[in-house]
């Protein structure tokens, strides 16, 4: 299968990317900005024998995001498997955020994975086939303390995934979410060590989720062909 994997420069998305590889699929990283980064997984995926590309976009621009999916098709032939991963965070109390930082969240989080499920759809339709997995986050259904426009825009993200799923199975393109869990990545690397031990604290077997979990998670997701509308907690906190 041919797989995109959105803000697979890093974090998440690198590791979802390698994955998708040792799995034995063609694999294209995307980037927005650090072309460096996604160069050295691009080189760790070509290593392994793994058919890879590289493909910059800002997902906040709609046009961006068609010529991203586009490309892969011009490339390839088809997408099978859209991973929408690329997130960015802004946080700050809800009575101060600015309307720069709350859009600046919703734009990527949200309307950047629109952007790209509905490029990649339209293909999908017509192959009859495909599958879309929306990485979403917990606090999209539990809400959280400071990071209203990101909360916001990963509970879009789950709505999204449903209303996407119901549109989109009559043309067997499958569509879930994972709610990937707590992970030592830049993201939450920059959150204060007491945010950090609350977040463990609250899960019922005391430790964060191993990534090797997620991974298996999502490329069984992208397999499967009768599973779709779907929502995945990947660790142990209760929702």
């Amino acid at each position: 299968m041919n797989v995109l994997v959105t803000g697979s420069s890093r974090g998440i998305g690198r590791w979802l990317a390698l994955a998708f590889g040792r799995a034995g699929h063609s694999v294209v990283v995307h980037y927005r900005a650090r072309r460096g980064e996604a160069e050295a997984v691009l080189g760790e995926l070509q290593a392994a024998g793994v058919r890879s590309d590289a493909a910059a976009a800002d997902l906040a621009d709609p046009l961006q995001c068609r010529e991203l999916i586009d490309g892969v098709i011009a490339r390839w032939g088809r997408l099978d498997v859209l991973v929408n991963n690329a997130g960015a965070t802004k946080d700050r109390a809800l009575l101060n955020m600015t309307p720069e930082e709350w859009r600046a969240v919703v734009d990527v989080n949200l309307s950047g994975a629109f952007y790209c499920l509905q490029a990649a759809a339209k293909h999908m339709v017509r192959e009859k086939s495909g599958a879309v997995i929306n990485v979403g986050s917990i606090v999209g259904v539990r809400g959280g303390v400071g990071c209203a426009n990101y909360a916001a825009a990963k509970a879009g993200l789950l709505g999204l995934t449903k209303a996407a799923a119901k549109e989109l199975g009559r043309f067997n393109v499958r569509v879930n979410a994972v709610l990937p869990g707590f992970h030592p990545t830049e993201m939450s690397d920059s959150l204060p060590a007491a945010v950090k031990d609350k977040v463990v604290a609250a899960h019922a077997l005391g430790r964060p989720t191993d990534l090797a979990d997620l991974e298996k998670l999502v490329v069984l997701l992208a397999e499967l062909p009768s599973v779709s509308g779907q929502i995945f907690n990947v660790d142990s906190r209760l929702l």
